[in-house]
């Protein structure tokens, strides 16, 4: 089984306009939809698309979190949160006629150290060896280091594979406990090491082996239309992967949590690093054609996958 963390979870709201937004004036919407939304949950999404057998926690808060809950048992995704103080935090996004998209994310509430030990306890449920733990998306408000890593280090400690999508300090601390896959984006890539951004393949494999030294076992670098690298301490050869032609993202968000699924539910079927290389590309490309957090469809996933090409670099 496959638990993704979501500490700070959302009702993410998306709002099309069929004009400009045009500021300080009413703006009336085409459409607007409402999703479960934070990193986590949408990787549970990604994988219940593809399959896979995966449940989600972390924190919900008020009548917003019993909204998150409601649409995720809609959806028929499996979820067990600790119920907390205050209101999840919603999430807005407008999308503009060309693509273009504004987001407003709101802070989500803060977590007690009572909550937090819940979720510990809730999370023992869980510690097998045989389980894939997902960690990604922001931390809620005043969230300590501490904390954190307690989080990650129960992860290990029980001998279970951990994965984490975080960035700047976070990423960091998370490094430490030589997590299994972690999925940096080229900006957070660039972040780590220190240098401008860049998407040529060889200088991203360079700085990637960077974070395998700081204690990672496998990276996966999403470049967006550009395509994504991924190197292991296990593997010799690092690949650079990518759909032909390019596809050419659609105002989206969230296809980095798809890649994140992806590569989580490749793991729990002991594809190798090629395949799991392709489906993690083939998800996040199909996913990149659709507004919002929307997911594709396993047919127009696999319709992808036939046009994915891989390079060793």
């Amino acid at each position: 089984m496959i638990i993704t963390i979501t500490l700070n979870p959302a009702i993410d709201r998306r709002m099309r306009l069929d004009h400009v937004i045009n500021l300080n004036h009413l703006n009336r919407t085409a459409e607007s939809v409402r999703e479960p939304g934070g990193k986590g949950i949408t990787v549970t999404r990604a994988i219940n698309v593809l399959g896979g057998d995966s449940v989600a926690i972390g924190f919900c808060g008020g009548q917003n979190g019993r909204i998150i809950k409601d649409m995720m048992t809609s959806m028929n995704i499996m979820h067990d949160f600790v119920d907390v103080a205050g209101q999840s935090r919603v999430n807005i996004q407008i999308i503009e006629p060309d693509g273009q998209h504004t987001e407003f994310n709101e802070p989500g509430p803060q977590i007690s150290d009572h909550d937090f030990l819940r979720l510990i306890e809730k999370m023992e449920t869980y510690l097998d060896d045989k389980n894939i733990f997902v960690v990604s998306g922001s931390l809620p408000p005043k969230f300590q280091m501490a904390q954190y890593r307690k989080l990650l280090k129960t992860v290990k400690k029980a001998g279970c594979r951990l994965i984490v999508d975080a960035a700047g300090d976070v990423l960091r601390e998370a490094l430490a406990f030589e997590p299994d896959f972690v999925k940096p984006s080229l900006f957070e890539l660039a972040e780590f090491v220190g240098e401008e951004p860049t998407a040529d393949p060889e200088t991203v494999v360079a700085r990637t082996r960077q974070m395998l030294e700081a204690g990672a076992q496998a990276v996966c670098v999403s470049m967006a239309h550009e395509g994504s690298v991924f190197v292991s301490k296990h593997h010799h050869e690092a690949l650079y992967v990518n759909s032909e032609p390019k596809i050419e993202d659609c105002g989206s968000i969230g296809t980095g949590d798809a890649m994140v699924g992806a590569i989580a539910n490749s793991l729990a079927k002991g594809f190798d690093i090629y395949e799991l290389a392709k489906y993690a590309v083939a998800m996040g490309r199909a996913c990149a054609r659709l507004p919002g957090t929307e997911m594709a469809s396993l047919k127009k996933v696999y319709e992808v996958y036939e046009t994915v090409k891989l390079y060793v670099v």
